[in-house]
């Protein structure tokens, strides 16, 4: 095996050996990899949490979603480990024959199981990603409930900039890399290394503990962190940017006020409050709805309130003439 380096002098090492196009060694498998691995994980993402959960949404608890995030990532690593394993496997390998010729030479070699190396582990790992979305959701809710403190409005409260979005995401990866980066490593040595595709995580931690010490394990994880954290944080601010704004659930309906006036042993209307709130409401409705329904609505809405008036104006001159008129003798 080489002899370990640290992250600043393995770029040290490429420059020198391999120049600048070093870095960008088995890039055209990686992007494949990368981009089927994502359309897979979001269609699964989607469909899941429309099956189950009614979207992902405010509503949903952490529990749930952690769970729910699971299940996802476990059913995209069921499509995606042989992307994976053969992006990894051309980017070590000495003269990098590209994704479909280590496709090729892989099947040569053991047949389709080779394309499934380290499937366990990867199953396992799933709870990275799933620990990942939950803070992000978290971190994100937090974001809401502090821009709620400062006196912005719920609606606008829930819209948040790519670089918060960016933040959010950098940090949930961070965290959710260190925590299970022992199990990375084992992953990506069981798919590159000949010797060790048949053992255990617990075989191959205890080979690593042997020849490095317990810092062993999380040997290469400044490198795996710094890409981890920059690939899911531009991911998520794109998505954030590009996809469209989901409509806003119409806020409550404000608590009922004492009445200041009663006639006829009814409250009056609360005239002021049920505009509001039909306007409030009606400015929600306008984003997704043609220009004439909303034209015909705030008519409708304009005449009924021309006869709340009228009512109200009504009852108090009834009440006047009542109060007017002479008590029989």
């Amino acid at each position: 095996a080489d002899e370990p380096r640290s992250f600043l002098s393995t770029i040290v090492w490429i420059m020198r050996e391999k120049g600048a196009t070093g870095f960008y060694k088995g890039v055209g498998a990686n992007v494949l990899k990368e981009s089927v691995h994502s359309f897979n994980y979001w269609v699964w993402h989607d469909t899941i949490f429309r099956l189950f959960s009614k979207g992902d949404n405010s509503k949903t608890s952490m529990s749930r979603r952690l769970l729910l995030n699971l299940i996802i990532k476990q059913l995209n690593w069921l499509c995606t480990v042989p992307f994976e394993v053969v992006a990894s496997v051309n980017q070590v390998s000495v003269d990098g024959a590209g994704f479909f010729g280590t496709a090729l030479r892989l099947y040569r070699f053991g047949g389709l199981g080779q394309f499934y190396r380290g499937l366990s582990i990867s199953l396992l790992l799933a709870v990275n990603p799933a620990i990942t979305n939950t803070l992000i959701s978290y971190f994100l809710r937090l974001a809401t409930s502090l821009k709620l403190r400062a006196g912005e409005s719920r609606e606008t409260a829930r819209e948040h900039s790519a670089t918060t979005v960016g933040l959010a995401t950098g940090t949930a990866k961070f965290l959710a890399t260190m925590a299970t980066y022992p199990l990375i490593r084992a992953k990506v040595l069981q798919q590159t290394t000949m010797a060790l595709r048949q053992q255990s995580p617990l075989e191959i931690w205890r080979g690593i503990i042997l020849a490095e010490g317990a810092r062993g394990l999380w040997r290469g994880v400044l490198a795996m962190t710094y890409k981890a954290v920059l690939w899911n944080a531009l991911m998520m601010m794109l998505k954030n940017a590009l996809e469209p704004r989901r409509l806003a659930t119409p806020p409550p309906t404000p608590p009922q006020e004492d009445a200041t006036a009663s006639w006829m042993g009814r409250d009056a209307f609360a005239l002021d409050s049920t505009t509001a709130k039909l306007e409030e409401v009606l400015s929600i409705v306008r984003r997704d709805r043609a220009a004439e329904r909303v034209l015909c609505l705030e008519r409708q809405m304009q005449e009924t309130t021309q006869d709340i008036h009228e009512i109200k104006k009504l009852l108090c001159q009834l009440v006047e003439s009542s109060q007017a008129a002479p008590l029989p003798a």
